[in-house]
């Protein structure tokens, strides 16, 4: 299974309990809801979408099939965007 990691390019800043972040490359801003910016900050490390479910499921009142959906949604998204990138 195919496992993301975050990009290095960006500059990124709290504001409350959000991510702002801007990716240099693309000169572009984002904003990241509370439960994104969790994942951001797990993605400090290579993880796939089940490590980060497991995770996820352990902090916030989810189930298990709507976590998986969400997840692969907002890696897919992050990855269009090129927040974040596959690896091995």
């Amino acid at each position: 299974m195919a496992k993301y990691i975050r990009n290095n390019r960006t500059i990124s800043g709290r504001l409350h309990d959000e991510l702002v972040m801007m990716d240099i490359s693309q000169g572009k801003y984002f904003s990241l809801n509370p439960v994104a910016t969790r994942i951001w900050d797990l993605l400090e490390k290579p993880l796939d979408i089940d490590q980060l479910c497991i995770l996820l499921l352990a902090e916030y009142e989810v189930g298990q099939e709507q976590c998986l959906a969400e997840t692969t949604q907002l890696l897919g998204e992050m990855e269009k965007l090129g927040l974040v990138s596959e690896t091995g």
